[in-house]
């Protein structure tokens, strides 16, 4: 039917850094600065275009400020606001699956997988922590053999079989800082506190652009 996802269409998680006004490709080995806006999306891109940077996060741009609040940063650490979007769902794009994006009416996920509620987090990591390894504070990721990202909380669910990716590692001799982060999964509405030490304590769960054009894509 129309807008169905097709199964062989290529599914591509890529990364964006917000200018304040608009989303920019970037890198999943990028080094955001603090007090970036980090955006994760996962998009279908039919006829298998692999190296297409795929869509930008959908819904308002967040801000810094409205995701992470006014605390500062721990010394040797960065507090970075996190979008993912987890793309339309298999059916009609707009209407199906929460963690509906852009609502082109295009189908993101394989026929059968249901996205995930969208997630926005305030993630802390050590100063030199790489866009990939702060989306691993906030959400499970596994990578390729080349460090591209595949799969988030288990989305798509073909790609179960790659590596884990453990977050951003500690500062030696520090935390991330005391202040609470907040982890928000828009489609419930759920909130929750965590430490900033204990985001990157989450190794019980999955373990590891500059806005220059580049951008990050692999093929689950």
């Amino acid at each position: 039917m129309p807008g169905a996802a097709d199964p062989d269409a290529t599914r591509l998680w890529s990364v964006w850094q917000s200018d304040g006004t608009a989303w920019l490709a970037t890198s999943a080995e990028a080094r955001p600065a603090d007090g970036a806006v980090v955006g994760w999306r996962l998009s279908a891109v039919p006829g298998g275009s692999f190296g297409s940077s795929g869509e930008p996060p959908g819904g308002d741009l967040p801000t810094f400020g409205t995701v992470c609040g006014k605390d500062v940063a721990a010394s040797g650490h960065k507090r970075v606001a996190l979008a993912v979007d987890f793309g339309d769902g298999a059916g009609d794009g707009a209407d199906e699956g929460p963690g509906d994006g852009a609502g082109d009416g295009a189908g993101d996920a394989y026929p059968g997988d249901r996205p995930p509620s969208r997630v926005l987090a305030c993630v802390s990591g050590a100063e030199d922590a790489t866009a990939a390894q702060l989306l691993a504070g906030a959400a499970q990721v596994r990578v390729d053999g080349r460090g591209g990202v595949v799969s988030v909380n288990g989305h798509p669910s073909r790609a179960a079989g790659a590596a884990a990716l453990p977050p951003a590692p500690a500062v030696d001799g520090g935390s991330s800082g005391g202040t609470p982060v907040g982890v928000i999964a828009g489609g419930a509405g759920a909130v929750v506190l965590l430490a900033g030490a204990a985001v990157l304590a989450a190794r019980r769960r999955a373990r590891p652009r500059t806005p220059d054009g580049g951008r990050s894509a692999a093929r689950p």
